[in-house]
Parts: structure tokens; sequence; C-alpha cells
């Protein structure tokens, strides 16, 4: 059975034609890592800022650590194998905000009812009465 799961776009570190290099959320224990993801599977998420991605239960999830330095740049200093669930943990939080509801602001959009026009006859005794 296929899933999805929604990432934020900034997380996006490489495109390229086949795949794309997602980094790891600095809020999990896997800060740093990344992993390549087939491009078929990943589409548009619930907003304009967010991808989702495609996975199913038999996805075993490479994350690599590259080195920051001028001659390790493009070397992989570490690698972990994850499946889905501990995978779904990581990207948990990003997705729950993702897919939260959009919260309308009841004064902003709070629209006054019409008032029907009053009718007043204060001007026609005015000028019935003499002064």
């Amino acid at each position: 059975m296929w899933k999805n799961i929604n990432i934020n776009k900034n997380q996006v570190n490489t495109e390229t034609e086949k795949a794309i290099l997602i980094n790891c959320p600095h809020n999990s224990k896997y800060d740093g890592y990344s992993f390549w993801h087939p491009k078929k599977i990943v589409r548009e998420g619930k907003n304009s800022a967010s991808l989702s991605i495609g996975y199913n239960n038999e996805f075993k999830f490479i994350l690599k650590k590259y080195g920051k330095g001028k001659y390790n740049q493009n070397n992989v200093i570490d690698e972990k194998v994850i499946l889905v669930e501990e995978f779904e943990n990581i990207f948990r939080i990003e997705n729950e905000n993702i897919q939260a509801p959009i919260i309308k602001n009841e004064y902003e959009t709070h629209k006054p009812e019409l008032k029907k026009e009053v009718e007043n006859n204060l001007i026609d005794e005015l000028i019935d009465k003499e002064w």
C-alpha cells in the first residue's frame, strides 16, 4: 500500500533528472543526513511550500552524511539505513504542520448584516409645525 508524507520544499538539497536529495529535519536525531528519493513519486504538496513524497512499507531509506569541508564535500562520512516506521517518525511533525487545517480569524471574515432603511417622518412634522 502506498503512503505519502509532506515535507517542506526548503529541505530539498539537490535535484537531478531522476531523483531529489532531501535533507532530514534539524530537530531530528538525523540532523545533517540526507537521502535520495525517486522523482517519479514526488508530487506537489498540500501548499505551495511543500512536497508530497510517496513510499510503501517495503521502502528502506539510506541516509547519508556528506562532508562539509573543502576536500571531502562529496564524500560520504556516515551512512545509515532506516525503515518506514522510523522515517515517518522523523518527518511526522512537519507532515502534521503542513496538513493542519487553516484556522480562519472570525474578525477578518465577519460580514455585517445589511440594515433596512428606516422611514423617518421628522421632516414632515417640522414642516407642518408652525413656529
